[in-house]
């Protein structure tokens, strides 16, 4: 098994690849992956800060809070934001519809939303950066099991 925030990673991957049909299974669980004409529109997956702590006093169980990050990519084009808003439509019905992953978290809630630009590839991307916090829980010994 692997570490319950990869498992996390995965099964939204999954969920993805499954559900967003504008990205054609273009879902990399990476936010280094190269980005070009032929492998666009794309979905980047992958987690940031987190957070946890104890449950209660007493009990060895950890309460976790991770930032799970999903990256619409898109050409820069005149229809990007229109383009951006329908990958984001159908991402964030996926992530509702089993928004604990399949028993893996208690909760998955989206907690922002950033579009801009990114110029920083061969290309110019437009990019909607959806942030996502994941409640889940482990046993203080076994971090490879969620509760």
């Amino acid at each position: 098994m692997a570490h319950v925030r990869k498992q996390i990673r995965d099964k939204v991957a999954d969920l993805l690849k499954a559900e967003v049909s504008l990205v054609k299974r273009r879902v990399y669980t990476t936010r280094v992956h190269p980005l070009n004409e032929t492998n666009l529109p794309a979905i980047s997956v992958y987690t940031g800060t987190e957070t946890s702590q104890r449950l209660q006093a007493g009990v060895t169980e950890r309460i976790r809070e991770d930032r799970v990050e999903i990256d619409c990519y898109v050409r820069e084009t005149s229809s990007f934001d229109d383009d951006v808003d329908a990958i984001a439509v159908q991402v964030e019905e996926a992530m509702a519809g089993n928004f604990t992953l399949d028993g893996l978290a208690k909760f998955t809630v989206l907690t922002s939303t950033q579009i801009q630009f990114d110029g920083e590839a061969d290309q110019i991307l437009g990019v909607a950066k959806l942030t996502y916090s994941v409640q889940y829980v482990t046993p203080i010994n076994d971090v490879e099991t969620a509760k």
